[in-house]
């Protein structure tokens, strides 16, 4: 049986003659020490500690009444059904002790309540202005505070009903999206690009005597686009959702992937199957990312001792493909090369799609 100790009920007797409660009943045992030196009693002269198991105990010995003189210990006996006393003669005679019990089981706290709540978790309604007696019967003072009272009522109102942290409702979009994101979350709306930068310079880049030996030249084909609110929630949930824990690995990248592709609004959706997304590792840290639309199943294969002669063409593999439903990867792949989705930047990240 595990075992924790905790701290007695008293530790010190604060009034001499008054007597302390070191310990209730129901513990598994413990000890109380009377200090050794007077400068740990905190007196100016050492004493001795009394105790009593039976009742409140007095400043000095009797028969239910033990001296504790300094230096020594009392133990405390386990599962007693009494209640441990100590008395002193000298105010502020301090001791130490310790209490054996078992651990205390905490349980955990269950949420019966939706998550993100569906009502407003703080003030409902404001606290109503009034008016002073001598002006309660004058009827434009009372209409202004009415008037008042329904505003403030009306800004509370709208208040809760924004609910600013969750910017995943439909409410909080636009110019709002942005102040809620720099000022709650620290993310500005980025701008994603579609398309390439060419080097052109070495050889098969370029036709000849279009570009002098020695040079280079960009070839730019690159499209700017704001980020719409609808990729922007997205972009947010991919940075800020707590699920899937807090140690990146290939699972963690997958679930992630497919929650930016289905979740609506940044919403997050149950992914409970990622087989569309295959993650590749290559050489110099590169990192594959595949969205995969079709599965193939080898059927048949031309290798030795597996078909017969003239059935078969040498090398060839039948196979079985069955499409699936793409997955919408453009704003992905255009997240991920702009940095708009953090990623470990120890490696270079490429998103192919079929």
């Amino acid at each position: 049986m595990a075992i924790a100790l905790f701290q007695p009920v008293s530790s010190k007797v604060k009034t001499g003659g008054t007597a302390v409660i070191v310990a209730y009943p129901g513990n598994q045992g413990g000890f109380i020490v009377n200090p050794l030196s007077a400068q740990d009693q905190i007196l100016a002269l050492a004493e001795p500690l009394f105790i009593d198991p039976t009742g409140p105990a007095s400043p000095f010995e009797t028969s239910t009444t033990i001296a504790l003189y300094p230096g020594s210990i009392y133990y405390l006996p386990a599962n007693s059904d009494s209640i441990v006393w100590a008395n002193a003669q000298s105010s502020g005679h301090s001791f130490s002790a310790v209490i054996f019990n078992t651990p205390l089981q905490t349980q955990p706290t269950v949420i019966e309540s939706d998550f993100p709540p569906l009502t407003p978790s703080t003030q409902t309604s404001v606290i109503p202005s009034y008016s002073y007696q001598e002006y309660n019967d004058d009827d434009s003072v009372n209409s202004f505070i009415l008037a008042y009272n329904t505003l403030a009522q009306n800004f509370l109102d709208t208040l809760n009903s924004l609910n600013l942290p969750i910017y995943t409702s439909p409410t909080i979009s636009g110019p709002l999206l942005d102040w809620v994101a720099q000022g709650m979350y620290g993310m500005q709306r980025p701008s994603l690009a579609s398309g390439l930068i060419n080097v052109d310079g070495s050889l098969n880049t370029y036709q000849f005597n279009t570009l002098a030996f020695n040079t280079t030249a960009n070839e730019t084909n690159v499209t700017y686009t704001v980020t719409n609110d609808d990729i922007f929630k997205r972009i947010l949930t991919w940075h800020f959702y707590k699920g899937d824990g807090k140690v990146f690995n290939i699972r963690w990248l997958k679930r992630r992937i497919m929650r930016f592709i289905n979740g609506v609004n940044g919403t997050a959706p149950n992914v409970d199957n990622t087989s569309q997304v295959s993650v590749t590792l290559g050489i110099n840290y590169q990192v594959t990312i595949s969205l995969v639309s079709r599965f193939n199943t080898l059927i048949d294969i031309s290798t030795m001792n597996t078909f017969a002669f003239n059935m078969l063409a040498y090398n060839q593999s039948d196979y079985s493909t069955v499409n699936i439903k793409p997955l919408d990867s453009t704003q992905l792949i255009e997240a991920i090369r702009t940095g708009a989705l953090e990623l470990p930047f120890q490696f270079t990240w490429t998103v192919t799609a079929g």
